[in-house]
């Protein structure tokens, strides 16, 4: 972790943007609370997202679908057999993760010669550790190999070395301390515990992500013993868990993966309530859960997020322009937002990486500390998942076309529109899919800078530099301490400023006003404003600019208009 990042990180847990989630109970593993500023941010972040596709559109209305999902809904999009993640665990360890995140082995040859001998390197928390590893691995995961020790790292000596390849294993050959013994080998799939680096792995295996849980007045236990107490010995034998699964298959429900199936499973409902025709599409922000492999980077992979997504309908010969359409808006709002724009970027999913029933998918990506990571993926899902839930409840999704398609609609692709109207078809979809979680925390990163200290043995100067709209804090407003008469004015303009729905505090600490303009900025806050004894005489203030460190001199009463204007540029 970055120096840097640290710093961030530090900083959003003194100011109150995150907090570990029970931490006077010694904290929950990947869970988190957003505090006070957190909670406004990731509001600010969630507003701007629903204004561009809700509110500034005549084409997209929203839903609030329920968290809690029933097994068929999750069994006919295929969550239930497919929605899983590859599993690999660290025979050392015991350390378990993603084989698609981990690190390629780093294979230090003795020559250049491609396969001749050389050292592996393993790193331990700490030099005790190192000495514990080295002798379970010679005594029991690899005996008698030849290993040596250098502070907290282990080296494993290699005879030879064979790559991965995507069709064929690769295999690590170890030496041996005796000569006269037979070499050790293991094979190599092309990666690494990330961690420690150790190559002794078990094979990957099928994950399942889904939180599962049951909605019955009977315990699910209770249910069990009662049901198995009268099995009839005379049916075929059958395992446990097959028992199990049929036993409580009826009360089964799990925590929603994703926010979309709810808006699919209600897509009759829309149409018909709303009026809505196609192209539309169907907006919604909620929590979503996923039982991670591996939690990492604060709020990065979490078990519970926030997702913002849209599913956008449209018709099968224009739906490669609606998905180039999408692909453009989206990235331009996370531009729109940046600090630093070359830190985003839009990386198309090769033909491996889709899901089976996805025409396309290209996800915005965001120069985290620690690399690129995917903060939003907008993907042509076609009709699948419609399809899927037609043809599992007998549901009419069906969309009737009646206007003829004309050759001068460049949104049409000819070859793939109807011959004869009227044309009846279900509808694609183009989906957009952000994680609020890893917004907040790439906007986090994106606007936070360290300015240098004037002074020797200073630490450097924090500040966010939030786009406004994002800010949690628009406004502090700052009358002069030691004196009561500044207070009334002070409290009229934060009035003025919060009526119109904009987040202002009065900032009376006992601090000088720069020290105070510092705090301010490392928080993100645009403006402040400060009322001082000239403004007892003709009711000025200053307000002072975040990221120029500009001041200006108004009226009190024009502040809340400043304010406003610069916040719609």
């Amino acid at each position: 972790m970055s120096q840097k990042f640290r710093a961030l990180l530090d900083l959003c847990k003194r100011r109150g943007f995150l907090y570990q989630s029970a931490e006077i109970y010694g904290g929950l593993r990947g869970a988190y609370d957003y505090g006070p500023l957190g909670v406004e941010l990731k509001k600010n972040i969630q507003l701007s997202w629903w204004r561009q596709h809700v509110y500034f559109r005549d084409d997209v209305v929203g839903l609030d679908t329920s968290i809690i999902t029933p097994h068929p809904v999750l069994k006919a999009s295929g969550h239930v057999d497919e929605f899983s993640d590859l599993l690999v665990d660290c025979m050392l360890t015991r350390e378990r993760f993603r084989p698609d995140k981990a690190p390629a082995l780093d294979f230090n040859r003795a020559s250049s010669d491609c396969g001749s001998g050389g050292k592996v390197p393993m790193l331990a928390p700490d030099k005790d550790t190192a000495e514990l590893w080295q002798k379970h691995i010679t005594e029991q995961l690899a005996p008698g190999i030849k290993t040596s020790l250098e502070g907290k790292k282990i080296w494993l000596h290699v005879d030879s070395f064979t790559p991965s390849s995507k069709t064929l294993s690769g295999s690590i050959v170890f030496s041996m301390v005796d000569k006269n013994l037979d070499s050790v080998t293991i094979p190599y799939h092309g990666y690494v515990s990330p961690d420690s680096q150790s190559p002794f792995l078990t094979p990957s295996r099928p994950f399942n992500l889904m939180f599962k849980t049951f909605l019955d007045p009977i315990d699910p236990v209770e249910r069990i013993i009662h049901t198995t107490q009268q099995h009839d010995p005379s049916q075929q034998q059958r395992t446990v868990r097959e028992e199990v699964d049929d036993i409580l298959r009826p009360s089964t429900v799990y925590l929603r993966p994703e926010t979309a199936q709810g808006v699919f499973i209600n897509f009759e409902q829309v149409t018909r309530t709303m009026k809505m025709k196609v192209p539309f599409g169907i907006a919604q922000v909620g929590k979503s859960f996923r039982n991670e492999i591996r939690l990492e980077h604060g709020i990065f992979r979490t078990p519970e997020f926030e997702q913002m997504e849209l599913e956008y309908f449209v018709s099968p010969w224009t739906s490669g322009y609606w998905y180039n359409y999408w692909r453009k808006l989206r990235y331009n709002w996370w531009l729109t937002h940046a600090c630093h724009p070359e830190d985003f970027r839009q990386r198309d999913h090769e033909s491996d990486e889709m899901a089976h029933y996805a025409v396309g998918c290209t996800d915005v990506e965001f120069k985290y500390p620690w690399g690129w990571g995917e903060v939003e993926g907008v993907a042509h899902r076609g009709n699948y998942d419609l399809t899927q839930h037609m043809k599992t409840t007998g549901a009419k999704f069906e969309v009737i076309e009646n206007d003829q398609v004309s050759q001068d609609d460049a949104t049409v692709d000819m070859a793939l529109a109807p011959k004869n109207t009227p044309a009846k078809y279900v509808p694609h979809v183009i989906e957009s899919s952000c994680g609020l979680n890893r917004a907040m925390l790439a906007f986090l990163c994106d606007s936070f800078h360290q300015i240098p200290a004037d002074g020797n043995n200073q630490p450097p100067r924090n500040i966010l530099k939030l786009h406004p709209q994002l800010a949690p804090i628009k406004c502090a407003v700052m009358p002069l301490t030691g004196k009561p008469e500044f207070l009334p004015l002070a409290q009229k303009i934060a009035q003025s400023i919060r009526k119109h729905g904009l987040y202002t505090v009065i900032e009376t600490q006992k601090l000088k006003i720069g020290k105070r303009y510092y705090r301010h900025d490392e928080i993100g806050t645009p403006w402040c404003v400060t009322v001082d004894y000239q403004s007892l005489e003709d009711e000025s203030v200053t307000i002072r600019e975040r990221d120029t460190g500009e001041q200006h001199r108004i009226h009190w009463k024009e502040v809340q208009m400043y304010i406003s204007d610069k916040l719609l540029e």
